[in-house]
């Protein structure tokens, strides 16, 4: 439990609290949003040299035969990646299962 001293005011009470938007508090979306004081993890996102486009059919096919491999009861498959001349070549090979 928190206790509130007597005699502060409001900025006083809520300094330092920080909230959330979800869809209640969405229509105040155009005013300005105070980001929180604590850190969050960088995201560790990697750039992918390829357009959006390719870069969106790339991942529908590795998809794809991610679910082939699931579905010919071979499981869960990681990809090896090689390169052949001016080509690079991605092969899923099946997990050893433990």
């Amino acid at each position: 439990m928190v206790k509130i001293r007597k005699g502060l005011s409001d900025a006083d009470m809520l300094k330092g609290f920080n909230e959330n938007l979800t869809f209640e508090n969405g229509i105040y979306a155009e005013e300005k949003v105070v980001k929180s004081k604590v850190k969050s993890k960088p995201s560790e996102k990697k750039e992918l040299l390829l357009p959006a486009e390719a870069q969106e059919r790339l991942n529908r096919f590795l998809l794809e035969i991610s679910m082939e491999c699931l579905q010919k009861n071979h499981g869960s498959c990681t990809w090896k990646v090689a390169r052949e001349g001016d080509q690079i070549v991605i092969k899923p090979v099946p997990v050893a299962k433990k």
